[in-house]
C-alpha cells in the first residue's frame, strides 16, 4: 500500500495496466487523448 496525504493506495494501481471492461461502462470511460483507458 501507498500513503498519499490521507489516502491508502494498493501498488496495483502502479503495476498493472488498466483495460476498458465494456460490458461494465458501456464505453462511458473511453476519451480520446493521453488519459483514456486502454481498450
Amino acid at each position: 500500500m501507498i500513503l498519499i496525504e490521507d489516502v491508502l493506495i494498493s501498488k496495483d494501481i502502479i503495476e498493472k495496466d488498466f483495460a476498458c471492461n465494456l460490458n461494465a461502462c458501456k464505453g462511458a470511460c473511453c476519451i480520446e487523448g493521453d488519459n483514456a483507458a486502454h481498450l
